[in-house]
């Protein structure tokens, strides 16, 4: 969770997610991959000194948090953002953001068809994107949609990044979560 604090208010409440196969723990927790408000049942947002379940909202609101999650969960729900959330679909960049999270979770649990499905769901949607909004996020495209089919290069770079990040102190103190495998959760 982040706390952002808002003037004259209090702090808003996001479930955030940060990469850790970014070169640098400066760079892997420089921006959010993830930041998704909290919010009530009637959509709007949660403060801190709103709530007092706080922790019950989240684990409802973010199926993420769930202690019985799969990698196969974890991408459905991340598309499913991508599908409902309004801010998703008419910004490509927070869509880009998702996909680089798909993309990078797939690639470190080595799985080749999820990676695929993002190269193609960015490939189908690439074209619709302002170029010169693009550029200065990713740089150019066809050079992003090559550089995503470098599936052996990127994986090792993951998790070589990933393997020393996990082991910062600042990283070491905090939570971790880790996917069951499908045989796991059918028991």
């Amino acid at each position: 969770m982040t706390f952002v604090k808002v003037p004259n208010l209090d702090y808003k409440l996001f479930f955030s997610i940060y990469p850790l196969w970014r070169p640098t723990l400066k760079s892997c927790i420089d921006v959010p991959l993830l930041l998704q408000p909290l919010v009530d049942d009637n959509g709007l947002d949660i403060y801190l000194s709103d709530s007092t379940n706080i922790i019950d909202r989240c684990c409802t609101q973010f199926p993420l948090l769930s202690e019985s999650n799969t990698a196969a969960d974890f991408v459905r729900v991340l598309y499913e953002i991508i599908a409902t959330d309004k801010s998703m679909q008419t910004n490509f960049i927070l869509q880009m953001k998702i996909y680089e999270l798909i993309y990078g979770v797939a690639l470190y649990l080595n799985n080749i068809d999820i990676v695929q499905d993002v190269y193609i769901q960015i490939s189908n949607q690439i074209s619709n994107w302002d170029t010169k909004i693009f550029n200065y996020w990713y740089g150019d495209k066809d050079t992003t949609l090559s550089k995503l089919l470098e599936y052996e290069a990127n994986k090792r770079r993951i998790v070589k990044n990933v393997d020393h990040n996990a082991y910062d102190p600042k990283v070491i103190k905090l939570p971790a979560c880790k996917f069951l495998e499908h045989h796991e959760t059918d028991r």
